[in-house]
């Protein structure tokens, strides 16, 4: 796991978008699927059993993972391109999580804006929930729980279409996503290992954009340049947590909306 984490925050830098991805003209059902990935990306995730153990605690590390984007590898593949490089997209951050009286919690995770080549992406997260098995003394942990978050990807482009009289018009698109989760958790801790699993329901919903003239767009099914697209379904995440005196180690697997993600996390727990 270690291993894992080393590597994903190696990744932090989200260096599989120096390039940018190169978008073809996209029909609406293409949008809404790739910016799905997008959005569900970097869909707030604190790696955490719905726990809370003690009257109040404090854990604060990092966090780092993938997701799988087939969506997006199969469009940059249908344009020419090699969609290889864009099977999967990465996520990072800084996390902290906080638990109160009356088994209240708090969890937040931030990407500060960053740029990188010709991309730029920034993202903040938030998750709140009620650990409703700790206050009425039940054997399991039992938590309801709201995540949301808001993220902005954007990359530079040369648009070379119709829209732009076939010719090269260097181009920015933007894709500034939000999504919410609303989810039922289940936890048990077990010594040192705390295995948990979440359901729920989620939405996404993202703008995007094409910016740098007054007609370069990649939508063929309007001629507008800002489109708004979104998708809902279900949120099924299991993980497990391990705690080595003040150190914590967590291990997730989620989908979201049909996008699959795995996140690795490495805090200390006070």
């Amino acid at each position: 796991m270690i291993k894992l984490l080393a590597t994903l925050l190696g990744l932090s830098s989200l260096s599989a978008f120096a390039a940018g991805p190169e978008l073809p003209n996209m029909s609406k059902s293409d949008l809404e699927k790739v910016s799905n990935e997008f959005a569900n990306n970097f869909s707030h995730t604190a790696v955490a059993a719905p726990e809370t153990d003690g009257l109040w605690g404090l854990e604060i590390g990092l966090i780092a993972g993938q997701t799988g984007s087939p969506k997006l590898a199969d469009l940059i593949d249908r344009a020419g391109e090699d969609g290889s490089e864009f099977k999967n997209l990465y996520h990072a951050g800084l996390m902290g999580r906080a638990h109160f009286p009356l088994d209240l919690f708090v969890e937040l995770s931030v990407l500060p804006e960053k740029e990188l080549a010709d991309v730029t992406f920034e993202n903040t997260s938030l998750g709140l929930g009620w650990n409703a098995g700790a206050h009425f003394g039940l054997p399991l942990d039992v938590a309801l729980g709201y995540n949301m978050s808001n993220t902005d990807v954007s990359f530079k482009q040369t648009i070379n279409n119709s829209s732009t009289a076939f010719t090269d018009v260097d181009s920015t698109i933007n894709f500034a996503a939000k999504t919410s989760v609303y989810w039922l958790g289940v936890s048990k801790t077990l010594a040192i290992v705390t295995p948990y699993v979440k359901a729920g329901v989620a939405k996404s919903e993202s703008d995007a954009e094409v910016t740098g003239s007054s007609t370069a767009t990649i939508f063929t099914f309007t001629s507008n340049q800002k489109e708004n697209v979104s998708s809902s379904g279900g949120y099924l995440a299991a993980g497990a947590n391990l705690q080595l005196a003040l150190f914590k180690m967590g291990l997730e697997a989620s989908q979201t909306i049909g996008v699959k993600r795995i996140s690795a996390k490495l805090s200390l727990d006070f």
